[in-house]
């Protein structure tokens, strides 16, 4: 008896902090504001609020709290979390990385998303606190239904996390985006993330075992403690911009009087114009700093004395050029294949580059 007592009361402390942890969690999301960020918070954290109601979500295992053991709380705990994450993670990513779409539409998809999951889940809650009894055979139905659902969820955040994909790749090309830039490189980190979580669900869900929820409780409030901290740390110094440029070597500017910049301009021109260094796919401004040796102001100063605007302008200047002389040279070849040559990741970016610098259309070049 002692045992089972030990037993409760450890599953029953690990869900409570599960529970009152994400609570403190959906307040800091929800209505914590730090001052160096407060008059553009939304702009800067946009998922904010997704997280908090994810978060929030999470009184609902009040019911298996009660009532920690029981087997019918505990598979409609496990089904909730298994199908309200999966819902909530791919509003969370569809919000924070394509905020244009319109908004009447993406509360119509929000519906349809919800509406299975929950129309699932309230019998299952109503048997969770004993104010219905299903029939014998009630579980395999439920776990039948459940999967499906999950599996049709699943799929979607594969196609989301390939969608974002796409997008990484775009801001990349048509902007020369920097790799390092944070919303690629957060995108870049992100994007599986909700697929991972997924699975790790789905195999608590299956299991429908009282320890596998015990490790998922911990595990799940040690990320979600990681996670307030490093988006929204309450203790946090704002990093001031002096504290960055204090390094020895990186110049705050550069001397124009500098003999290093004709040194600068001839190798840049080298690896422009001999080793089309511009048509390495998604090319980056540390790839240059790296080859030149030098630093991003450095860099900066000896793209402006080479005649370019940006790296942006650079390099889109001479993957055209070069687009153009490839087409001139093999007027049989597929721009599938020119595109590829010239660094493009498709024949459409190849397109919307020309037309971007007044070139017209690729083909256009073939009777030339």
């Amino acid at each position: 008896m002692a045992h089972i007592d030990t037993t409760y009361l450890i599953l029953f402390s690990a869900n409570l902090t599960f529970i009152v942890t994400h609570l403190y969690g959906w307040l800091l999301k929800w209505f914590y504001r730090p001052k160096a960020y407060a008059e553009h918070f939304h702009e800067l954290f946009p998922a904010q609020k997704a997280v908090g109601i994810i978060y929030l979500l999470q009184v609902f295992e009040i019911p298996y709290l009660l009532r920690v053991g029981d087997g019918d709380a505990l598979l409609y705990v496990n089904a909730f979390s298994l199908l309200f994450f999966s819902i909530q993670m791919l509003v969370m990513c569809e919000g924070y990385f394509f905020p244009s779409e319109k908004a009447e539409h993406r509360k119509q998809t929000h519906f349809v998303l919800f509406l299975p999951a929950v129309l699932t889940l309230i019998p299952m809650f109503l048997q969770a606190v004993g104010m219905v009894h299903m029939r014998d055979g009630w579980r395999m139905w439920m776990v039948g239904v459940v999967s499906i659902i999950f599996l049709a969820y699943f799929l979607l955040s594969i196609y989301e996390a390939l969608k974002i994909r796409r997008a990484v790749q775009r801001a990349n090309e048509d902007r020369y985006a920097d790799s390092d830039d944070f919303p690629v490189r957060f995108a870049n980190l992100i994007r599986w993330v909700p697929t991972l979580v997924l699975v790790l669900l789905a195999i608590n869900f299956y299991a429908d075992n009282v320890w596998v929820k015990f490790g998922r409780d911990l595990l799940f409030t040690g990320a979600s403690v990681w996670f307030c901290v490093l988006t929204l740390n309450p203790w946090r110094k704002v990093v001031v911009q002096s504290d960055l440029s204090d390094q020895s070597d990186v110049p705050e500017s550069p001397d124009p009087s500098d003999h290093r910049f004709d040194d600068l301009v001839e190798r840049l021109g080298r690896l422009l114009t001999e080793e089309h260094i511009f048509t390495e796919q998604h090319i980056t401004s540390d790839v240059l700093i790296s080859r030149l040796g030098t630093n991003s102001k450095y860099l900066a100063e000896t793209i402006r004395r080479s005649g370019y605007q940006s790296f942006y302008d650079m390099i889109g200047q001479h993957r055209v050029r070069y687009a153009i002389s490839l087409i001139h040279q093999h007027p049989d070849s597929l721009l599938a294949d020119i595109a590829e040559r010239c660094g493009y990741s498709s024949q459409a970016s190849m397109t919307k580059a020309f037309k971007a610098q007044g070139k017209g259309i690729p083909s256009s070049y073939r009777s030339n």
